[in-house]
C-alpha cells in the first residue's frame, strides 16, 4: 500500500517517524480527530484485535482507505474521537494503521501520557507555587541523574477552571528519546514522593512550535539541568 498521506493526521505521523520534532504535533492531532475502529458501539463497545509477537493490540485507522485496505468492507466499524476512544478503553494497547506501510503501536503507557498532558486553551490557569514541593523535585532530579536524555525540567502548577479544586504540578521535559517511557518514570517516582497527588508531563521541545502553556514552562526556571562533562 502507498505511503502517500491523504489527510493532516497522516501527514503529521509520516512527518514524526522522520523528525522527532513533530511527535507532539502527532500525538495532538491522535487525540484530535475521528479515527475509524474496527468493532461494534452500543450498550457496550467492543474491539476487534490483532496480534504482532505474541502481543495483542485494537486496530484503529486514521481513514477509510487505511480502514479497508486492512479488513473486507462487511466487517462493522465505527468512528470515534481518538481522546475519548482511549479514555474509555484505558489500559488496552492499540496499533494505528495495520497494513499500511507506516503503521504506528501505542502501549497502554504511551497513551496514559498523551491524555494527561493538559489540553491548551483559556481556561487553564498556569503559576508558581508559593511553596515548592521539595519531595517531589528531589526525588525526580535522583531519577534525572540516571536518565542521560532528559537534559532540564521545569516545574509549574496548573488548574482547568471550574475543573480542578486545586492545582497540581506539571513538569515540563527538555528531552531526547522515548519521552512517554519518561513520563512513566516520573509518574511512578511522583507517587512514591506524593502519594495521591496528580501530575503533568509536558515534553519541550526549542525546536518545535511550542503553544502558550508549552512557552510558559520553557521561560521558567528550571529545578534541574544536566550539566556536560569533558573526559
Amino acid at each position: 500500500m502507498g505511503s502517500k498521506p491523504e489527510n493532516e493526521l497522516e501527514r503529521a505521523m509520516l512527518l514524526a517517524a522522520m523528525q522527532e520534532s513533530a511527535r507532539p504535533e502527532f500525538y495532538r492531532l491522535l487525540l484530535d480527530s475521528e479515527l475509524v475502529v474496527l468493532g461494534e458501539m452500543g450498550e457496550r463497545i467492543s474491539i476487534e484485535t490483532v496480534e504482532n509477537g505474541g502481543q495483542k493490540f485494537h486496530p484503529v485507522f486514521t481513514s477509510d482507505t487505511r480502514c479497508e485496505a486492512f479488513a473486507p468492507r462487511e466487517m462493522p466499524r465505527f468512528r470515534m474521537q481518538g481522546r475519548i476512544l482511549f479514555e474509555v478503553t484505558r489500559g488496552a494497547a492499540f496499533v494505528v494503521n495495520p497494513g499500511w506501510d507506516l503503521s504506528k503501536t501505542l502501549t497502554p503507557e504511551e497513551i496514559a501520557w498523551c491524555l494527561s498532558v493538559p489540553q491548551a486553551g483559556g481556561n487553564l490557569i498556569v503559576a508558581q507555587p508559593k511553596v515548592h514541593p521539595k519531595r517531589l523535585i528531589k526525588a525526580l532530579c535522583v531519577l534525572f541523574t540516571s536518565r542521560a536524555l532528559i537534559k532540564a525540567a521545569h516545574l509549574a502548577y496548573v488548574a482547568r477552571e471550574g475543573v480542578d479544586h486545586e492545582a497540581h504540578p506539571i513538569i515540563g521535559l527538555v528531552a531526547d528519546g522515548d519521552v512517554p517511557r519518561l513520563a512513566e518514570e516520573i509518574f511512578q517516582a511522583a507517587a512514591e514522593a506524593l502519594p495521591g497527588t496528580v501530575i503533568d508531563v509536558v515534553w519541550l521541545n526549542p525546536d518545535a512550535p511550542l503553544n502558550d502553556l508549552q512557552q510558559h514552562l520553557l521561560g521558567v526556571t528550571p529545578f534541574y539541568k544536566r550539566t556536560l562533562t569533558l573526559n
